[in-house]
């Protein structure tokens, strides 16, 4: 699907309210596309569907704003002084008019029209009972993923349901379902298609659409953040006894355009090089979807022809200089130098003081070419290979939304809150280390307790930083930790020395400045008005039934 030159829009259709006398004004245009001349074949089916995929790529789900912008809402990122809606997110300051509040709205609810004219029209057409439940199921997990995205993003989960497709403009006028509603249609969407879609594609063009382990992935992590952990184990131990998925050789093969839809890949939205006809070069993503994204060129540096809107944080720089190499490990063969980070390291973030990896071409040494005075730099989902970033202008780099890593750790967390057995959570976590050239844990150091502690605050944001869908959000409020650690990462002050990240200290780092962060995010936090978006300003001034 990466490479698909479908680029149909299907378009709401609205009745019109009033009529034309002059019978010439009534003729019709044979080759208007509408509902009642395009639902016909098979093919077309398949295009509504390519269609409903491509909602995917909009700005508010995975496309470049959402993509960007969705990590500083935690502790992974820190947005660029000049970019307000990153640091809106990033100071807990969004209200009902912020783009990326009403991006993810928006767009949430482009998909779910698109799937439900997959929906309404699959019984109108002549199809194999097997191709029709495979369309089924593909449409039904992509709207289960679009309604997961506003059951976890809004109200509560409280959103407006529609499982038909509107017909007037007045049918969109609808108060929000109660969230066990949402949830109940989101899990019978996903039972549908974990029971109908195949595990593997054989057809190159199909890579990339919906899988019986996508939809595996989707129950565990809908049941997970229930804290139905029983329940969402057993989806994540049938992907792990599939023989379907396996880890990667190097964990660089999850962030580059070479190695996409790779053994390790459960559901990836793709991107390509090439934009769509109608949409600039170097604006792909829009309302419409684009088949290429401005991630990369958002994230990279001014130096590499980026705009640098989001930096990792400084708790992410720190947490990985502490992320040592295994020197024993034969993957670090060959990699030189006395910093000694891992190869985690050296793919997710660009270190001032990093011997073994470049981003743009340039040397990442102490007085290389960081001008900007920062201690590290964004390199996942990047062209880093590149000179510049904008000898693209647009980046095809796909986004990895849900990968084997991720089902291993989660599958670890439902392990140590259920039997508790550390020992046997501890074999997936060693095995992300292994794959990653750090050191082992020794099963002799932790209790179920001291493991969740790694994997929580560790683990789970080394391997998967910058990854999935607002990914790390979704784990401190499932956790019910987001309060604690902006806490503790607000009491904690930085200084760059040698362009190097420290921990302050006054009597050694004298005539330096201290930095910290989050200090706004932990001033103004609370569950009630911060784990959820508020409705966009958007809805309630266009929906007069919302608060019926």
């Amino acid at each position: 699907m990466k490479t698909n030159a479908i680029y149909l829009i299907i378009t709401i259709l609205t009745v019109s309210m009033s009529s034309c006398s002059d019978d010439f004004l009534d003729v019709k245009n044979p080759n208007d596309l509408s509902a009642a001349n395009f639902w016909q074949t098979e093919d077309d089916m398949q295009k509504g569907l390519v269609a409903t995929y491509g909602a995917l790529q909009l700005n508010g789900l995975l496309g470049g704003q959402s993509a960007v912008q969705h990590p500083v809402r935690s502790d992974l990122g820190r947005p660029n002084n000049w970019n307000d809606n990153a640091k809106a997110l990033n100071t807990l300051a969004f209200n009902d008019n912020t783009n990326i509040v009403r991006l993810r709205w928006r767009d949430s609810y482009i998909g779910v029209y698109r799937a439900n004219q997959v929906l309404a029209n699959i019984n109108n057409i002549e199809l194999s009972e097997e191709t029709k439940l495979q369309i089924e199921a593909e449409a039904r997990f992509l709207r289960a993923f679009f309604y997961n995205a506003l059951y976890r993003g809004y109200n509560n989960g409280s959103v407006i349901v529609h499982t038909t497709v509107p017909e007037m403009r007045t049918d969109f006028y609808k108060t929000p379902s109660p969230a066990q509603e949402v949830f109940a249609l989101i899990k019978s969407d996903l039972e549908f298609s974990y029971l109908h879609l195949p595990r593997t594609y054989n057809a190159d063009e199909d890579q990339g659409r919906a899988t019986w382990g996508a939809a595996a992935a989707m129950l565990g992590k809908l049941y997970i953040n229930e804290h139905d952990y029983d329940t969402a184990k057993t989806y994540f131990k049938a992907i792990l006894d599939s023989n379907v998925y396996s880890l990667t050789p190097h964990i660089g093969h999850n962030f580059n355009i070479e190695n996409e839809m790779n053994s390790e890949s459960i559901f990836e939205v793709a991107f390509s090089v090439e934009a769509k006809p109608g949409t600039s070069n170097g604006a792909a993503d829009g309302p419409t979807g684009s088949e290429a994204t401005q991630r990369a060129r958002s994230l990279a540096t001014s130096e590499g022809g980026g705009y640098r809107v989001v930096m990792p944080s400084y708790h992410m720089t720190m947490l990985f200089q502490n992320d040592t190499m295994d020197v024993s490990n034969p993957v670090n063969a060959g990699r030189t130098g006395t910093s000694n980070y891992s190869i985690r390291t050296s793919y997710s973030i660009a270190m001032a003081d990093d011997d073994n990896t470049t981003l743009y071409q340039r040397s990442s040494d102490k007085g290389g070419g960081y001008n900007n005075k920062e201690a590290s730099y964004l390199k996942k989902f990047q062209n880093w290979w590149l000179e510049r970033e904008s000898e693209l202008s647009i980046s095809g780099i796909n986004e990895r939304v849900i990968r084997l890593a991720d089902v291993m750790l989660l599958y670890a967390e439902c392990i140590l809150n259920t039997s508790g057995d550390y020992a046997e959570a501890l074999v997936y976590v060693n095995q992300i280390r292994n794959r990653a050239g750090v050191e082992l844990l020794d099963v002799a150091n932790y209790d179920a307790e001291s493991l969740m502690e790694h994997i929580m605050w560790v683990e789970r944001p080394l391997e998967l930083m910058f990854e999935g869908f607002d990914l790390r959000w979704e784990d401190l409020t499932r956790w019910g930790k987001v309060k604690e650690q902006y806490d503790l990462l607000a009491s904690k002050t930085y200084v760059i020395s040698g362009k190097v990240l420290k921990a302050y200290d006054p009597s050694v780092h004298v005539g330096l400045t201290p930095v910290r962060e989050f200090i706004e995010a932990a001033e103004v936090y609370s569950t009630a008005t911060h784990d959820y978006f508020p409705i966009p300003s958007t809805e309630l001034n266009s929906n007069p039934d919302f608060f019926d």
